[in-house]
């Protein structure tokens, strides 16, 4: 078969697969806690939106006031009387939280980072918000009570810190891109921490650039995103690595983004495979895929709900998508509020909700790299 090259996508994405489309105008300045109206076409907007699945709508807009804030990575946690939706804001330095009580009575606040830090994903647990700084080399520890902020460096320099998930110990594990690794950070209850790093076989022969990953017991899963490899990995320390791929050569086709579903069982978005899928480990590693429409819609971000359906992000075709996978599966799509966005980060919280972050494609430094043959 011939070998498969690289190809930047979106303008000027970069090769690398962190790289960062430098923004040339900046939009207006909103006024916080800015929501409804917006106006088509606005440059450097980002939007916050809530989906009503019960009504098949968008039912909630949030303008970030921060202009070209490029969010990527959403996070909701439930509160006494309300929501706090977190966000990152990657090309904006900074970590957004709307305290959302109902459509009409919310409250934001951001928090600075260190120039540079370009936070990309986020996620809750042990009372923290926890956050790869991709730019600045570190994982980002966030304690809502006070706001303060702890970094804790990678120890390879420019690895790029993507995803990250938290285990049942309290360990962090994070995938490192640039450095085709993953980590495991253990912080003691004095500030003190340890970072452990990984170099599975794939990605240093193949490297793999791994970005989404999970935990699922004692074990971590990652995906590998690049034409070489294109596996979804299961690592058990201290050495043990199962790769896994389809029967059919080319499957999975760039898997990204993972989450758990209910009975341990791994599934993720395939961007240039346009499909969803779940990754199993038993006699054979398994790969069961549902194609989603339409054609290059690039999936990219992955949630699951208290029904244990599917929700994902389709960043080229400005929707999001639900996947019930049943025999037969279901799949329905619901378009943005409004024309021209990509949609990114997704999440549901408590109440049945999804949460959609979307940007102009045009002012999102997005992590994707395209393949072509």
């Amino acid at each position: 078969m011939a070998a498969r090259r690289w190809q930047c996508a979106f303008l000027a994405v970069g090769i690398g697969a962190l790289a960062f489309v430098l923004v040339l105008i900046l939009g207006s300045q909103t006024p916080a806690g800015a929501a409804m109206p917006v106006v088509a076409g606005s440059e450097g907007e980002s939007f916050v939106y809530r989906f009503d699945p019960d009504a098949s709508s968008f039912v909630f807009t949030f303008t970030i006031p921060t202009p070209n804030a490029n969010p990527w990575s959403v996070a909701v946690v439930s509160a006494t009387g309300h929501l706090d939706v977190w966000f990152t804001e990657s090309a904006a330095d900074r970590i957004g939280r709307l305290v959302y009580t109902s459509t009409h009575a919310y409250a934001f606040h951001e928090y600075t980072l260190t120039a540079g830090s370009r936070p990309l994903n986020l996620v809750s647990g042990r009372g923290f918000i926890w956050f790869t700084g991709a730019g600045g080399n570190y994982i980002g520890r966030l304690d809502p009570a006070t706001g303060k902020i702890d970094e804790f460096a990678v120890p390879t320099a420019n690895s790029h810190p993507a995803d990250l998930d938290v285990a049942p110990d309290g360990s962090i594990w994070f995938t490192e891109m640039q450095a085709d690794q993953i980590g495991r950070l253990i912080v003691d209850p004095t500030g003190g921490y340890t970072v452990t790093e990984y170099a599975s076989p794939v990605t240093a022969a193949g490297r793999g650039r791994p970005y989404g990953i999970v935990v699922v017991g004692g074990s971590v899963f990652f995906a590998h995103p690049r034409a070489i490899t294109d596996c979804v990995t299961r690592f058990t320390p201290p050495a043990s690595w199962i790769h896994i791929t389809g029967l059919v050569n080319g499957i999975p086709d760039d898997p990204y983004e993972l989450v758990v579903g209910p009975w341990g069982q791994v599934w993720g978005t395939e961007r240039v495979g346009n499909a969803v899928s779940s990754y199993e480990v038993g006699t054979l590693p398994i790969v069961n895929r549902y194609v989603v429409m339409p054609a290059n819609s690039l999936p990219t971000s992955l949630a699951l709900d208290a029904h244990n359906y599917l929700w994902f992000t389709q960043w080229q075709a400005g929707q999001i998508g639900r996947l019930v996978p049943s025999v037969p599966s279901q799949k329905d799509y619901y378009a943005l509020p409004l024309p021209g966005l990509a949609p990114t980060g997704i999440a549901a919280d408590s109440a049945g909700g999804l949460w959609v972050l979307a940007s102009r494609p045009y002012r999102i430094r997005l992590p994707v790299v395209v393949k072509s043959w």
